[in-house]
């Protein structure tokens, strides 16, 4: 009886096996198929699809992973005004990853991505302006990025304006209105605005003596 069940065990488990390959099997022809559409489109000059494509590269989705590849088609796109493609192109330059490492380029089509008004472009641009990264440090202007962001509901960027405000980085400091957009951030489950609600209710700092390392 022990041996049945064991038999009946494993042959479960091939079963389960053998259904997991199938299904993934069929999952990759599907990806496959898409990449040659989207290469299709892409030599035809759409923008979607070359920043499309590029993610099948930079993920491995249906083509072999190619970070050269993906810039390539990334910056075509990004070329053509397409947001993906901008923001896609900026990771690159950022991470060095197909192309050689350009905080400035990475700067450059973030802000191209920023002014269409993209939120996590418009946040990331704001970062760059915090930590002098590809452009001059100015605590302003990453203020009018993060509030472009922020007025999106991007909670991110809600966070990182309270904490520009709380500390009167760049902006006169509003400890009210930073802890209005900390409660924005943290509905929705943003843990540092959760962490700076509950340093300030015990009325401790929510940042000591660490500056902008807060907006990590």
């Amino acid at each position: 009886m022990k041996r049945r069940w064991v038999i009946v065990c494993i042959s479960s488990v091939a079963l389960i096996s053998a259904g997991i390959l199938v299904r993934t099997e069929r999952k990759n022809r599907q990806l496959a198929k898409r990449a040659v559409a989207y290469r299709i489109r892409a030599e035809q000059g759409d923008a979607k699809s070359q920043s499309a494509l590029a993610a099948s590269y930079y993920y491995g989705e249906g083509v072999s992973k190619d970070y050269v590849e993906a810039a390539h088609w990334y910056l075509k796109a990004a070329e053509q005004g397409n947001i993906n493609g901008q923001v896609g192109i900026a990771s690159m330059y950022f991470d060095g990853k197909g192309v050689p490492q350009d905080r400035s380029e990475s700067a450059r089509w973030c802000r191209r991505a920023a002014e269409q008004g993209d939120a996590q472009a418009q946040y990331s641009l704001g970062i760059f302006y915090s930590r002098g990264q590809g452009v001059p440090q100015d605590y302003a202007e990453a203020v009018r990025w993060y509030r472009k962001s922020a007025d999106q509901r991007h909670p991110k960027a809600q966070y990182a304006l309270g904490f520009m405000l709380y500390q009167g980085y760049g902006v006169q400091r509003d400890r009210v209105q930073a802890h209005d957009l900390f409660e924005q951030a943290a509905a929705h489950g943003n843990d540092q605005a959760k962490r700076a609600l509950d340093c300030d209710r015990k009325g401790i700092s929510i940042d000591p003596g660490a500056g902008l390392r807060g907006l990590q």
